[in-house]
């Protein structure tokens, strides 16, 4: 009976050892570092901003070892709860808002949260726990203005129809940072070319591809040989217009060169891959720095694609993007802004 009691003492103390080693190891993947994303309501599948965002995502996923959760606005009605849902659970190391209209909300519920470590991407949130990245769009807008002001000179080209050397960017919203682009893109384009004509409009949604084809094909009537679409998902629509006119077009955020081969000159680039992966990388560093984060063509944060950007104007412009990199050249924020600064520059 004495053996029996001590081996079933010893049996039981085996078992808490296996049970305690289990919890151990279940703790151990609990403690896989956890984010947690909402993206902005032109939602995934626009080929541009929040496929960007997806991909810094899963690029941590795999390089830094984490694990994420994401939601897909329908609204901006729905940033505030999306945002509180995953806070309350206190499980994620870092929650990343997508987007300038995310800012409300984002303000709302870090007051809300104090100890919980948010991001934002393409604006700012003044909060002790937020760290926002936000571009400097008019860079990125520069140098794909520079590219389209020197292409339309260009002759013998099928795809430059016109003798009137007419650009156009066609943004998604008239908001300060869709504006600081197009104003980018108009100071650039005549900072390079001064016989040229820029127009521009503004679609006022960023999922409305039929509304920015129908803009684009008027534009394209006006004689515009080469356009950028800086519109999110209502871009993809412009960019159509663009291949069956056989006309010149410039992508936004990604590389969406793909979706026109023979048509997609180039492609303003604003890297929320690397941003997102960047901040994910800040706290698992334990590097996390709220308050601004400025991003741009020094910072490797934007620019464009060479894609079928003939050589020659690569090399003047990119000689341009590395004024404005150094700081020599500080590119006017406002559409109102462009033709005093043309004038100081000697233009």
């Amino acid at each position: 009976m004495k053996r029996t009691r001590k081996f079933l003492a010893l049996f039981s103390v085996a078992l808490v050892a296996v049970m305690v080693m289990g919890i151990a190891s279940v703790g151990a993947a609990a403690a896989k570092p956890r984010m947690a994303i909402v993206f902005a309501t032109g939602g995934l599948g626009d080929k541009s901003f929040n496929d960007s965002a997806y991909e810094g995502m899963k690029r941590a996923e795999k390089n830094l070892g984490i694990e994420f959760d994401q939601a897909e606005p329908q609204a901006v009605a729905e940033y505030e709860s999306l945002l509180m849902r995953f806070a309350q659970t206190c499980k994620y190391d870092l929650i990343i808002s997508i987007g300038f209209d995310q800012a409300d909300a984002l303000q709302v519920v870090s007051g809300r949260f104090p100890n919980q470590k948010f991001a934002i991407v393409d604006t700012a949130v003044d909060a002790p726990n937020v760290a926002s990245y936000v571009y400097k769009e008019a860079e990125r807008g520069f140098v794909v203005g520079a590219v389209a002001g020197l292409m339309t000179a260009k002759a013998g080209d099928p795809r430059i129809v016109s003798d009137k050397q007419i650009v156009g960017v066609i943004g998604g919203m008239d908001i300060p940072l869709i504006r600081a682009n197009v104003a980018g893109y108009i100071a650039g384009a005549k900072y390079v070319n001064p016989k040229v004509e820029v127009k521009y409009a503004y679609v006022g949604h960023w999922a409305d591809p039929a509304k920015c084809k129908e803009m684009a094909n008027a534009m394209l009537d006006e004689g515009v040989d080469v356009l950028w679409l800086a519109a999110g998902r209502s871009g993809l629509g412009g960019i159509k217009a663009a291949e069956e006119r056989n006309r010149y077009a410039i992508g936004a955020d990604s590389d969406q060169g793909y979706l026109a081969p023979e048509n997609m000159l180039t492609n303003g680039m604003k890297l929320v891959d690397n941003t997102v992966y960047m901040a994910i990388e800040a706290v698992l560093k334990d590097e996390f720095k709220p308050g601004i984060n400025m991003l741009g063509l020094n910072e490797g944060a934007l620019g464009y694609s060479e894609s079928l950007v003939p050589a020659d104007i690569i090399a003047d412009v990119d000689k341009l993007a590395a004024k404005v990199a150094s700081g020599e050249l500080e590119i006017p924020e406002d559409v109102d802004q462009v033709e005093p600064w043309l004038k100081a520059q000697g233009k």
